[in-house]
């Protein structure tokens, strides 16, 4: 699980980055585009699998879902 708020970006918990929801400056119309990368120079650079319906050992399709919820004294358009 992937949470962005406003005290940073974190994966199942753990704080991954200082990054938080303000920096994206979304509105309610914004795109989201999510990257799953591998970068070069990583430790175990070479490859990503990812798993789909059509391919792979697990016949499942990747699921994103996107929860908002508003922060307390900001205002919504």
């Amino acid at each position: 699980m992937v949470v962005v708020n406003q005290f940073g970006t974190f994966i199942d918990g753990l704080k991954i980055s200082s990054v938080t929801i303000d920096d994206f400056k979304l509105d309610k119309r914004s795109p989201i585009k999510l990257k799953f990368q591998v970068k070069e120079d990583a430790v175990n650079a070479g490859g990503l699998t990812i798993f789909g319906s059509s391919f792979g050992n697990y016949n499942q399709d990747i699921k994103v879902r996107v929860h908002y919820s508003p922060v307390k004294g900001k205002r919504e358009d």
